[in-house]
């Protein structure tokens, strides 16, 4: 008795299975710009971690970061747009150590489906997409 071919969209889907995490994931959707970001909560991942990011209109925010165990909620300060909406400048205290101020800038790589991070160093993190503005206070 032979076996029944395997139907062609599971032939193409196969190597995905096989990656890291058992499973297909899904190709990262376009990300908006920064102004429709402002009043909900971005959950963002990457080779950092977890973050949660909550722009505001008046010009701050806050960012929830996932450090090993424990979560810590920082203000964000000082958030500047750029006219295209792609690009934010900002400044918000260190996670670690809160009287040290850290200057931050976040572009929108467009074609790449990924955000730019560039504090002490260069990071990138990918969009998970949105929730509510509450869910800044954790990083669930």
């Amino acid at each position: 008795m032979s076996k029944p071919p395997l139907p062609r969209r599971a032939a193409f889907l196969l190597p995905a299975l096989l990656l890291p995490g058992g499973h297909a994931r899904a190709a990262p959707a376009a990300i908006p710009p920064f102004p429709d970001w402002v009043g909900r909560t971005a959950l963002l991942s990457g080779e950092g971690g977890a973050a949660r990011l909550l722009l505001t209109a008046d010009g701050s925010g806050r960012m929830a970061v996932k450090l090993l165990l424990f979560c810590r909620t920082v203000p964000i300060r000082e958030v500047r747009m750029a006219a295209d909406g792609m690009s934010i400048r900002y400044a918000r205290p260190s996670v670690l150590d809160p009287a040290r101020t850290v200057a931050g800038e976040a572009h929108i790589l467009a074609e790449e489906r990924q955000l730019l991070w560039i504090e002490a160093r260069r990071h990138t993190a990918v969009l998970d997409g949105f929730a509510p503005a509450q869910a800044i206070a954790g990083c669930g």
